[in-house]
């Protein structure tokens, strides 16, 4: 018996939540809105600090699952004027998100500068005091410009229909590593269930001693032309004997269309906006009607390939 198991899952997806949003005509009422300004002020009673000395001002951004806000209002300007005496700046009203929000940054200018850089991490939706006593140079990153929150549901929504999508036409998407675990080695080639194969990284076989070996690379070749790709021995080689038992051969190969979205073929993209449209609209509605529509299905037509 044969299995597939993903070893290293992709790293980006052939949507992102900006695309589905537009997809599905959703505005920016499906965001965590930007936050509010904190206060602001100078430690009372005055303490020596690492602030800088000059103007300062501060803001918020809201983190959930899916993502960030845009910088938040900003605060009104605090000034230190030496720092050996009021060196430290309290902050108060830091402002709580919604229910979606995990944790919340920080962030502050340098002195007497304008762009906001990170200066701390709350992680919770809770705490409202926060003290600075942060010397400009530990500033961290600037703070973002777009809002990349949104519902949690599209973000599964996209991982499903890519699963979904490759199962129904036999390929991999986005470039992954997968696992393709053997009882024994074929009778002539080894043809990966899931493609399009663009490398084998290990092929390795417990003997019949029980001991598990690695496969040097010049005993096999590939072809990665085939409609998924093929494995098969060197010429003038033979697959080597295996133990009788499960599991006795391990491939791990990468496949997949390509690293970016950009590679994958538009009709694979389409399908899965319509996919996710479906599923989004119906939600409470058992059944799928994507499936049903020939020219929605049509889409995998050219792309799918015998099933392993």
């Amino acid at each position: 018996m044969a299995s597939l198991v993903t070893f290293a899952a992709p790293a980006v997806e052939p949507l992102t939540i900006a695309e589905v949003m537009a997809h599905l005509r959703l505005d920016a009422g499906n965001q965590e809105p930007p936050a509010p300004a904190p206060l602001a002020a100078l430690v009372s009673p005055a303490a020596a600090g690492n602030v800088d000395n000059g103007t300062h001002r501060y803001l918020v951004v809201f983190v959930t699952a899916t993502g960030k806000t845009q910088a938040g209002t900003p605060s009104a300007v605090v000034t230190v004027v030496n720092k050996t005496i009021n060196g430290k700046v309290a902050l108060t009203d830091i402002p709580l998100g919604g229910s979606a929000v995990t944790a919340r940054e920080i962030y502050r200018t340098v002195a007497n500068g304008s762009a906001y850089l990170l200066l701390a991490t709350l992680a919770d939706n809770s705490t409202t005091v926060y003290t600075d006593n942060i010397a400009d140079a530990s500033l961290g990153a600037g703070a973002p410009s777009v809002n990349t929150t949104t519902d949690p549901m599209l973000a599964f929504f996209i991982g499903t229909a890519r699963q979904r999508c490759e199962n129904e036409i036999g390929c991999c998407l986005i470039t992954q590593t997968l696992d393709l675990t053997l009882e024994s080695f074929p009778c002539g080639v080894l043809e990966v269930p899931r493609g399009p194969l663009q490398q084998v990284v290990a092929i390795t076989y417990t003997d019949p001693d029980g001991v598990v070996q690695t496969l040097a690379a010049d005993q096999y070749q590939v072809d990665a032309t085939h409609e998924r790709g093929i494995i098969a021995p060197a010429y003038g080689t033979s697959w080597p004997c295996t133990r009788l038992q499960p599991g006795a051969v391990k491939v791990r190969y990468i496949a997949g269309f390509g690293n970016t979205a950009a590679a994958v073929p538009l009709p694979l993209r389409q399908w899965m906006q319509l996919q996710i449209g479906d599923w989004y609209e119906n939600r409470a509605i058992v059944g799928n009607i994507v499936t049903e529509m020939p020219y929605v299905a049509a889409l995998l037509d050219a792309y799918r390939v015998t099933r392993f």
